[in-house]
């Protein structure tokens, strides 16, 4: 089921727009996949339910999979990927132009999410810095130890922590260590995929794989599978995130207010509905009549097509469930605005659901809801807080509103310094550091107060 699981991840990974073009392709590919009429097929899925009666007295022709066990309710033939919540009255707008956020972005907010130490979190930001398009640390740890005068042991802690964020692969220091990666945040370490990465590589450049399958001790079909988990693995993981042209985008989820209640629904606007073609199977029900190589490819075409069918759905589920924590969570801000933000981090939600802080990763990444404050990148409703004087957490957007509107009604002959401004927030209860203040200010790209006056005076 490893190329299932790599498929589950690459999904979640898309936009709308994505997903739409990939399901189009795979309409293409598989002949087993066919696309629901908008109108319905009332008497095909008459017909298609005495198939699967059929198919379920005569699975003796695949006795090796059990696919009723593992793929349920997905073997109707009437399946199409489920709707959440529909409503009668749908939004309607038009489609969104929108620049993608690079690797580096994506990299900066899960760090920004993280809470650790700022020495720490400073080294991280420097290792970020020097990862390439593709995902690669292009640095060596003793330049960076050199560079910041720490110690390479805190290098090596620092990098372990950018190497554990989304895209798995990301801050390797070479093509072997970058698909080690993935395959331990997949969860396949110790395996044989794992075991030819480091022992056999090079004979995998070239392609040796009867003289790897005699030095691993492996039938050749085993070295097979192995390599096939690894050509499915990405030798470049940052590339997904380097588009540098604008994306046209549609929002992949609404959220609405119907009466006191929020409520939320996938956008499958030009998705096709997906479900099992009926020739191809009636075609795999009279397998013992075709030959052999026709079965096999009957076989690896419909656990493809069922695998594609289910791993979409979890993807809209996936989706609809941290969705639906956002909402429950950030009500106030879908209310009266950003200033109504709470702080929010990817690992609470993660152990709220029970799933990796990877999976939410990539679940709000270059992804957008449409809501009552407009279109709204999802990674825009996660922010690490300040605690307040009262006990309670307020968010870094509140914060650095209260920074800007602090600047723009101070004395414009004599700005503000930032230990400052770090006086007057405390007075209100927000106690940061000067240090924080001129972090919050350089991200909002406000100047310094020595910056301020020359501007002035010039």
């Amino acid at each position: 089921m490893t190329p299932s699981l790599l498929q589950k991840i690459q999904l979640l990974t898309l936009n709308q727009l994505e997903l739409s073009e990939m399901m189009t392709q795979e309409l293409v590919k598989n002949p087993f996949l066919e696309e629901v009429p908008e109108e319905g097929d009332q008497e095909g899925s008459r017909d298609g339910t005495q198939e699967q009666e059929t198919a379920e007295k005569k699975d003796d022709n695949f006795d090796d999979f059990d696919y009723e066990y593992f793929f349920g309710e997905y073997l109707a033939p009437s399946y199409k990927v489920r709707e959440y919540e529909a409503a009668e009255d749908r939004p309607t707008f038009e489609i969104f132009l929108a620049s993608t956020s690079s690797l580096i972005d994506h990299l900066n907010w899960q760090l920004n999410l993280l809470e650790i130490p700022e020495a720490m979190h400073k080294i991280a930001e420097y290792i970020v810095g020097n990862i390439n398009e593709d995902g690669y640390l292009r640095i060596s740890i003793e330049e960076i130890a050199a560079s910041l005068g720490v110690e390479e042991e805190e290098i090596e802690e620092a990098l372990e922590i950018v190497q554990s964020l989304d895209p798995l692969g990301v801050g390797a220091r070479d093509l072997q260590e970058c698909l080690l990666l993935q395959l331990r945040g997949l969860g396949m370490q110790d395996g044989l995929a794992e075991r030819l990465l480091e022992e056999h590589l090079a004979l995998i450049e070239k392609r040796k794989y009867k003289e790897i399958a005699r030095l691993a001790g492996c039938e050749l079909s085993e070295i097979g599978e192995a390599l096939e988990t690894l050509r499915r693995l990405s030798p470049e993981p940052g590339q997904h995130y380097n588009n540098k042209k604008p994306v046209y985008i549609r929002p992949d989820v609404y959220i609405y207010k119907v009466d006191d209640e929020y409520q939320i629904m996938m956008n499958d606007d030009g998705l096709p509905q997906l479900r099992l073609n009926r020739a191809y199977r009636r075609l795999l029900l009279e397998g013992s009549n075709v030959s052999k190589d026709t079965k096999s490819y009957i076989k690896e075409r419909f656990r493809s097509a069922l695998e594609l069918i289910r791993s979409i759905d979890q993807r809209q589920q996936t989706i609809y469930r941290v969705c639906r924590v956002i909402v429950e969570r950030q009500g106030a801000f879908l209310q009266k605005g950003r200033l109504h933000l709470k702080p929010m981090l990817i690992k609470d939600i993660a152990t709220e659901l029970e799933v990796h802080p990877s999976t939410i990763s990539r679940v709000v990444a270059n992804k957008y809801a449409h809501t009552p404050q407009g279109v709204i990148p999802l990674r825009k409703f996660f922010t690490v807080g300040v605690e307040s004087s009262d006990g309670e957490n307020v968010s870094t957007v509140y914060v650095k509103e209260r920074i800007r509107k602090i600047i723009d009604v101070e004395d414009v002959e004599k700005p503000l310094s930032d230990q400052r401004i770090s006086k007057v927030l405390s007075s209100e209860g927000i106690h940061i550091t000067r240090r924080t203040v001129a972090k919050y200010r350089n991200q909002m790209k406000v100047p310094g107060s020595r910056e301020r006056k020359t501007t002035l005076l010039q």
